[in-house]
């Protein structure tokens, strides 16, 4: 059987205003994810083992 490792990425779009990049940084983690715009997801799967069942011969 095959496995696969499912990820997926949620991206969060916000303008802050503020003086350096830090500052903006600093802003924005004090604000909650409900006033964030959610842009599209990503679902990316990656197979972590490639075994098929052997079969006898």
């Amino acid at each position: 059987m095959r496995m696969f490792q499912v990820r997926q990425t949620i991206t969060y779009d916000l303008t802050v205003a503020a003086g350096t990049e830090q500052e903006a940084i600093l802003k924005a983690k004090g604000i909650p994810l409900t006033q964030w715009t959610t842009e599209a997801d990503e679902i990316t799967a990656e197979m972590i083992d490639e075994t098929d069942e052997i079969d006898d011969y």
